[in-house]
């Protein structure tokens, strides 16, 4: 034995070793299949054998009965045309007998069968009963066979009635189909058990050198992945980096608008002061650069508020370059297709989704006609929601490993109020978000994330951002089980 596996680790490639193990596990396994197939299946088709006799037999007794064929003068013919009739339609039945208790002698006598006994053969026995009865037994052939009695009865209107009973059909079914049946299943089972090693074993040398290819692509494709994982991570890490400076400057803009409204108010106090203190100065002159004139060959207050005045100028001059750099350069809006736009977006995040194994469903109506928007908006919002879908999916992926993973992007055409819009949705089956916190998603700097994982403001930017085109934005949420963000643009065909 040791020899033998020494032979076949030393002698024997990958694939006849598979090719071998194949073989010997198929071919018991089909056996034993076939043998645990025909114990149970012998006794099903030998049953279905019985009840064909019982069905036919009581055909018959019950057209006997109702066409009261006993009580004609002849019921022989009429018995046998029916005999016949079932004896075509059922081949298995190689006997039928009827026989009625003659009212005279009381003893049972034979009316009807479709063999032709010769002289002197030995007749079967005929018995009355009351109900079905049925044997198996075997032949001089060696067949087996049911015999089986069906009563002849003869029930009163009233159901409570007694019955009558007038005679008996006595059936023999042989059970060679069954045997046919049999040996046709082995033949088959024999036949399929061969084709399938020779099917595997075909289907495995192809297989294993797809497989061996695969790999190497597979090799090639995770490195590939590994890549574009670190490029999304560095994008995620730029995009949080833009949304801190965008709301920098937001607040620079505010704190400049407001810091602007007092720094008028002294240039023009200090302006006044000035004049006060030089009379004869031109009462035309203005600005901070008039002030020094005026201020210059005054006393020491005048030198002092000259040093004011210049770090007043230095801090408008500051004012002025916080407005100028937060200034939001002009763009233009263009026809967009928000479908091609979202596939294009799902493609930037399309290595995260990958690694976290989500199912991507799509359901984009394909008919929606451009709308007129800035691109970079909608790229902006559409990314902050995929960006949110893979971190709730990927926060419950760990929580619940079994948990199915899917993310959804529809688009349609909706009339509300009386107008077309061109809505957006965006599914997941996240963690979802509580109920407590879904009045609160939309504020700036709200985040239900960890401390240095999100700024709170990608959903608040977003909502401004559909607002700026007079369109609409919704969440709604189930905690544990999804999360489905809708938005809703003007939408003009052809515009």
């Amino acid at each position: 034995m040791k020899r033998f596996r020494y032979f076949l680790g030393r002698h024997l490639d990958l694939q006849a070793k598979v090719s071998l193990v194949l073989v010997a596990v198929i071919l018991p396994t089909f056996l034993i299949v076939t043998v645990a197939e025909n114990k149970f299946t012998l006794p099903i088709l030998e049953e279905e054998i019985r009840q064909i006799g019982i069905h036919s037999g009581k055909t018959l007794a019950a057209e006997i009965v109702s066409a009261r064929m006993l009580s004609l003068a002849k019921p022989t013919p009429a018995i046998e045309n029916s005999l016949q009739e079932i004896l075509y339609t059922q081949p298995d039945i190689v006997r039928i007998d009827v026989v009625a208790k003659d009212s005279a002698s009381g003893t049972l006598k034979l009316i009807a069968t479709n063999i032709e006994d010769e002289p002197g053969a030995s007749q079967p026995s005929f018995v009355l009963v009351e109900a079905v009865t049925s044997e198996y037994k075997i032949d001089e052939g060696g067949f087996g066979t049911w015999e089986i009695n069906v009563p002849i009865e003869h029930r009163s209107r009233d159901p409570r009635g007694p019955k009558r009973i007038l005679g008996t059909v006595h059936v023999i079914v042989s059970t060679k189909l069954v045997g046919r049946i049999m040996s046709t299943l082995w033949k088959t089972t024999a036949t399929a058990a061969g084709f399938s090693v020779v099917a595997l074993i075909m289907a495995l040398s192809y297989f294993l050198r797809k497989t061996i290819a695969n790999d190497r692509l597979l090799r090639e494709a995770e490195t590939e992945n590994f890549k574009l994982t670190e490029q999304l991570h560095d994008a995620q890490r730029q995009l949080m980096t833009n949304e801190k400076l965008a709301v920098m400057g937001q607040l620079t803009a505010s704190f400049a608008h407001e810091i602007g409204t007092p720094l008028n108010a002294i240039s023009g106090h200090l302006q006044l002061l000035g004049e006060e203190m030089n009379p004869s100065g031109s009462a035309g002159d203005s600005g901070a650069s008039n002030i020094s004139g005026n201020i210059s060959a005054s006393t020491v207050v005048g030198q002092r508020l000259e040093i004011v005045n210049s770090q007043l100028r230095k801090i408008e001059e500051i004012v002025k370059s916080f407005l100028q750099s937060t200034a939001k350069p002009k763009s233009q809006k263009q026809l967009i297709d928000l479908n091609r736009l979202l596939e294009k977006t799902l493609g930037i995040v399309m290595p995260r989704v990958d690694s976290l194994k989500v199912e991507i469903k799509r359901k984009l109506n394909r008919e929606l006609a451009p709308i007129r928007i800035v691109p970079l908006d909608l790229e902006q919002i559409f990314l902050n929601l995929l960006n949110n879908s893979l971190d709730s999916i990927q926060t419950k992926s760990v929580k619940q490993q079994r948990s199915r993973l899917q993310l959804e992007i529809a688009s349609e055409l909706t009339i509300a109020q009386g107008k077309q819009w061109a809505q957006v949705s965006i599914y997941d089956t996240g963690e979802g978000i509580q109920k407590v916190d879904l009045k609160n998603v939309l504020k700036p700097f709200f985040t239900t994330k960890r401390p240095g994982e999100g700024t709170g403001l990608g959903l608040t930017i977003c909502q401004q951002l559909v607002h700026k085109y007079g369109g609409k934005f919704e969440i709604d949420s189930k905690e544990g089980a999804w999360t489905r963000v809708t938005l809703k643009l003007p939408y003009h065909a052809n515009t």
